[in-house]
């Protein structure tokens, strides 16, 4: 679960401040074209809507279905795949028990951390995703039900798809130089079991590149659309 709220926080990280800049943006764009700067509800419920639904996409993608990916991964291509951690803390718990003072509090095998950790993920993904579904749809039709539209191309929305954009970007370009690399030592060198674990860093940006790819077509066709 450490994980998975890293993530998350990394998300949330990512998000204010690009949501702050888009605001000052828009409030800039605002003073320059002469429109009053009072800021009406529905404009204000049209942000929110707009924020939850960029974290409900990360929640959905990067914090349930990443980690369901990631649990796939390492039945098909092994556990040290993915739960490299795993083998790490049991390695260095084995060292502590070779010395005399240490009082053994962990007597499970590895084989039984390994399948609760993978019985934990699936719980934690599962649960994500189908909470992060659930808030998404909500507050896209929320959205849709408020949104006239010329308002589906105005200012507003095209500063929506450029923080998506950005956020996305980041995050999928980040666990791709992560991945790619760990993958290629994991499949050609001769390492120890979990000493390289690009399963969640590879789910990570097997769910974060189409998410990416989606946000950059519909900035595309709103520029399009101007």
């Amino acid at each position: 679960m450490g994980n998975i709220a890293g993530i998350l926080f990394g998300l949330i990280g990512l998000a204010i401040p690009i949501l702050i800049i888009a605001a000052i943006v828009y409030f800039v764009l605002r003073i320059k074209s002469g429109i009053s700067l009072s800021i009406s509800y529905k404009a204000a419920l049209r942000v929110y809507f707009y924020i939850v639904i960029l974290v409900s996409v990360g929640l959905t993608g990067l914090g349930g279905v990443s980690t369901l990916i990631n649990v796939g991964l390492g039945e098909i291509v092994g556990q040290e795949f993915s739960y490299g951690e795993v083998y790490q803390d049991h390695r260095e718990l084995q060292d502590l028990k070779n010395n005399e003072d240490y009082v053994v509090r962990d007597n499970r095998s590895l084989s039984e951390k390994l399948d609760l950790e993978m019985k934990g993920n699936l719980i934690n993904g599962i649960s994500l995703a189908v909470i992060g579904a659930f808030l998404m749809l909500v507050h896209f039709l929320g959205r849709r039900w408020v949104e006239t539209a010329d308002e589906h191309s105005d200012l507003l929305r095209r500063l929506y798809l450029i923080a998506g954009l950005a956020i996305f970007a980041v995050i999928t370009i980040v666990s791709l130089i992560a991945g790619i690399p760990e993958t290629l030592r994991y499949a050609l060198l001769e390492i120890e079991p979990g000493q390289e674990s690009p399963g969640e860093a590879l789910s990570i940006a097997i769910v974060g590149l189409p998410i990416w790819v989606s946000y950059l077509v519909a900035t595309l066709r709103n520029v399009r659309s101007q």
